[in-house]
């Protein structure tokens, strides 16, 4: 996983190429919660559908990420928002971008956009691109680990 070029202050882009992951066996990795707790957060309640809810939770440090599926698409996008009951509240929610497409040795290229961004939240916005890569590293090594 790397941040790319394409990234500006408002918006995060980063992308990875994850040897092993089909985009639709990808896509369960981010909307089935049996799967996503294995790389992301510890607890994670999910209703897999366009408008339906999430719920992540890291119960050792009490923070709590929650939003709804604004694309929902298992041939490889998901979109949702983003919004943590901790910690300096938004006013609205962030939004999330998530494309998985299919890559030519049989793995993916994974696509993260997360918006909007301003200039004062350049802090949130770097542990955010953190992460991001810290948790897409975790998402490759799961196949990785196993081959």
């Amino acid at each position: 996983m790397k941040e790319t070029v394409t990234s500006s202050p408002e918006r995060i882009v980063i992308e990875g190429h994850l040897s092993g992951f089909d985009p639709a066996e990808l896509f369960t990795y981010w909307t089935d919660p049996e799967l996503v707790v294995q790389w992301w957060p510890k607890v994670a309640s999910i209703d897999p559908r366009l408008g339906g809810a999430y719920s992540f939770s890291w119960p050792e440090m009490d923070w709590h990420l929650r939003g709804t599926y604004t694309v929902f698409d298992a041939a490889g996008r998901l979109g949702f928002t983003w919004k943590w009951d901790h910690g300096k509240q938004q006013i609205e929610p962030l939004q999330v971008l998530v494309r998985m497409d299919g890559h030519p040795d049989g793995g993916s290229r994974m696509t993260v956009e997360h918006w909007p961004f301003s200039p004062e939240d350049a802090d949130d916005r770097q542990g955010i691109v953190e992460g991001w890569l810290h948790f897409g590293m975790r998402l490759a090594g799961l196949k990785e680990s196993s081959a």
